[in-house]
């Protein structure tokens, strides 16, 4: 009896470079395609508070724009056209008419929108980019075995080449979105950070940040300490205010919640507000430190 000949076609070998090249191209879309759903994800986010009283954080009803369950049904080519409508858009375009969701009327609500704007050429390339990773998935997917014969060695290589060719595109596109991933991350901690802040609560919830809190107390330190003290050791207050001005103009009662520097002053309890001299008689408003011997109300 003749041994059944079990050599391996010659073709073998190549057919599977092809498929480790076909599973490499896949993994990197899909790396590319989870970004999409991230950005998408967090473009667009609503807070609205439900009206009851003392939950904190759990009283806030938060939607948004695409849910995860909108996002798994999404095709990449789906992904592509949605991030150029709400996340990425041309600086030199003219704006966008796009209707916003109205927020309701009579509750606290907070919105938070992501746009990343670029250039028209960054734009373009960018379009460009991401179009022809729609293109070259569809191609691997649904046409690969059509267009080359893998049960040949000239179609293993010309296959092999087509994959090769398409993965150094495909991780050009990732590390692409890397980089707008890396923007929007940033962007997401300095807004997390603003609204966790002392001055961030009091800006959405109306509260006053304690002083000894803040850098608008050390300012005023600074401020009073550079302006020249009376014999009385007391320092006019239009002086502190041009020095506040000049050496810190970012800080502002109003970002800490308070209605002006004399209520800061006021409320320091380090410092306080001299408006009358021994006689009793109105003067220019000084400061003066608390521990000084008062010099009128």
């Amino acid at each position: 009896m003749e041994l059944i000949d079990q050599s391996e076609p010659a073709y073998a070998e190549p057919q599977r470079q092809v498929q480790r090249w076909l599973g490499r191209c896949m993994l990197s879309l899909q790396q590319s395609e989870r970004l999409l759903k991230a950005f998408l994800h967090d473009a667009e986010v609503t807070a609205v508070h439900t009206g009851r009283v003392g939950e904190g954080a759990a009283a806030f009803e938060v939607s948004r724009a695409f849910e995860k369950e909108r996002l798994a049904s999404m095709t990449l080519g789906g992904l592509v056209s949605a991030f150029f409508g709400d996340v990425v858009l041309d600086s030199e375009a003219p704006s966008n008419s796009r209707k916003e969701r109205a927020l309701p009327d009579g509750r606290l609500s907070m919105r938070h929108s992501f746009r990343f704007s670029v250039s028209s050429q960054t734009f373009e390339t960018l379009q460009t980019s991401m179009r022809e990773m729609v293109s070259l998935r569809n191609e691997w997917v649904h046409h690969l075995v059509d267009r080359f014969d893998l049960t040949s060695l000239e179609g293993c290589a010309q296959a092999l080449e087509n994959l090769q060719t398409g993965y150094e595109k495909a991780e050009r596109f990732r590390l692409e979105l890397q980089g707008v991933a890396k923007v929007m991350a940033e962007a997401g901690e300095h807004m997390a950070a603003a609204f966790t802040s002392p001055q961030g609560q009091a800006l959405f919830f109306g509260r006053k940040v304690p002083l000894e809190s803040t850098s608008l107390l050390n300012a005023l330190r600074g401020a009073i300490d550079v302006v020249a003290p009376n014999d009385d050791g007391t320092v006019l207050l239009s002086e502190v205010l041009e020095t506040l001005r000049s050496s810190h103009p970012d800080e502002k009662p109003e970002s800490y919640g308070y209605a002006s520097w004399p209520q800061v002053i006021h409320e320091s309890r380090i410092f306080g507000m001299v408006r009358r001299d021994a006689e009793g008689r109105k003067i220019p408003p000084r400061v003066r430190f608390i521990g000084s011997p008062a010099q009128g109300a």
